[in-house]
């Protein structure tokens, strides 16, 4: 009778003499032979599995949207922002919408003279604005005076009501808010420098939250 190699057998007789196998070593024996013998395909398995979680983490994260972006130039906070952007958010979104997020972003590291700013920080910001990724900037007067020639602010008139400019003493042309002295904003904690300016950008996105962060910086005045 012809020897039978093991490349002849069945899969169902495959299976049963690698039963038969396993059957007959101890518990080590039986984690080395699956370890030698089945390495790629436990290895293709995690990597399925991994790849599953990724995606699923990606689809998860792409269902969250700011109702707030605040950029912070040369900030001192480099501390945990997530508890302030948590107040935030749940002063000015929705309750039932827990996929808005307010953010908050202090690693606009300009330096001290704009004529000699981080090139870096430049590119970011000119990056992110352009993409309409940001609302509010909160800043010092170099900042604020280098892109407020550049026409990068709104003029506060066309965002808030006649009655709010009056309080706030904005004019006609006015695209900064002194907020340095105001107590909801010193309470956050984000500079040390004076003065402190928040301007809007021309193309923010989220104007009605804005108008609403004004408000509430504001209102303990």
């Amino acid at each position: 009778m012809a020897k039978r190699y093991e490349s002849d057998r069945t899969r169902k007789e495959k299976m049963e003499l690698e039963r038969e196998k396993l059957s007959e070593m101890n518990l080590s024996g039986k984690l080395e032979y699956i370890w030698t013998y089945y390495k790629p395909l436990i290895f293709g398995i995690i990597g399925v599995i991994v790849l599953i979680f990724i995606i699923r983490s990606l689809v998860e994260n792409s269902k969250y949207y700011d109702i707030l972006s605040i950029g912070v130039a040369n900030s001192s906070n480099i501390d945990d922002l997530e508890p302030l952007e948590e107040q935030l958010q749940e002063e000015f979104g929705d309750p039932d919408d827990k996929y808005q997020q307010v953010g908050i972003d202090t690693s606009y590291a300009f330096g001290n003279d704009m004529s000699n700013g981080d090139y870096n920080t430049i590119m970011k910001f000119t990056a992110v604005t352009a993409a309409q990724g940001m609302d509010v900037l909160i800043c010092n007067e170099d900042v604020y005076e280098h892109y407020e020639g550049q026409e990068y602010f709104m003029d506060l008139t066309d965002l808030l009501s006649e009655e709010e400019c009056q309080k706030y003493n904005i004019s006609e042309g006015d695209t900064a808010l002194d907020i340095t002295n105001l107590a909801r904003y010193q309470e956050m904690n984000l500079t040390t420098y004076e003065p402190v300016y928040l301007a809007v950008l021309v193309n923010a996105q989220n104007l009605d939250t804005t108008k609403a962060f004004i408000n509430y910086l504001e209102e303990d005045n």
